[in-house]
């Protein structure tokens, strides 16, 4: 169930107190848990060496699979390059990449 305008308003005024109260744990709280953009770049990579390879098995499998591989590998090809293509376009955080050391032990 989606927030409504007031709970997302109330919700960022948390982060925001959270953020001017203790900048290390809101950084940690901040990180996002999927795949990195490095990672989407090794994901990419290999769905295209995997799709090159499947369409260039083009006419050396026998019967039905000659056509079935060679599909899959394009789409994968495609879905590759669009992958990688996204993962260099994504935005960076670079705002929050540092926070100085707590003085608080």
């Amino acid at each position: 169930m989606p927030l409504s305008e007031h709970e997302e308003n109330v919700l960022a005024e948390i982060e925001r107190q959270l953020a001017a109260e203790d900048p290390r744990f809101a950084s940690r709280a901040r990180r996002k848990l999927g795949v990195s953009r490095v990672g989407q770049q090794r994901l990419a990579l290999v769905m295209v060496v995997v799709g090159v390879v499947s369409v260039l098995s083009l006419g050396f499998l026998p019967g039905p699979w000659n056509l079935v591989v060679p599909a899959v590998g394009f789409l994968l090809l495609l879905g590759g390059i669009i992958l990688g293509v996204s993962a260099r376009r994504a935005p960076t955080d670079d705002a929050h990449a540092f926070v100085p050391p707590d003085d608080r032990t």
